[in-house]
């Protein structure tokens, strides 16, 4: 005697109670993941400016919306906002992308740290960042 292949009812309803449950939980965790998944632009840009401090570089001079500086190997770099991106563009070698979605650069030099602002989203992140002025040669 062939054996019976279809669900009970019984069944049924566990699998449909389960999948019900599994749908529950998703509806009330999809508003709390947009609200993960959002960039925290003042934590990116303070990250930004510790890796320059630690890279060692040295300041060339600067504007009131870019810094020039020095690598430890001699070469120039520039710390600028070019097509809504915070890039470190090397004379000659191509750029790194620091940041993306940056309206503006803000430079101003106080003393022996600069205090840099950029605009975002109709925001202002504010920062500092701490490096040596190179030596004249």
């Amino acid at each position: 005697m062939p054996a019976n292949r279809a669900f009970t009812l019984l069944e049924s309803l566990i699998a449909l109670s389960l999948a019900a449950l599994v749908m529950t939980t998703i509806q009330f965790l999809i508003p709390h993941l947009s609200q993960v998944t959002q960039p925290d632009y003042n934590n990116s840009f303070q990250t930004t400016l510790h890796q320059l401090e630690i890279q060692k570089y040295r300041v060339k001079d600067n504007d009131n919306h870019a810094i020039n500086m020095i690598s430890t190997d001699g070469k120039t770099m520039t710390l600028v906002v070019k097509n809504h991106k915070l890039q470190l563009i090397a004379s000659g070698n191509g750029q790194i992308i620091l940041m993306e979605n940056i309206n503006d650069l803000t430079v101003m030099a106080c003393g022996s740290h600069f205090k840099l602002s950029i605009k975002i989203n109709n925001q202002t992140i504010r920062g500092i960042l701490f490096l040596q002025k190179a030596v004249a040669p």
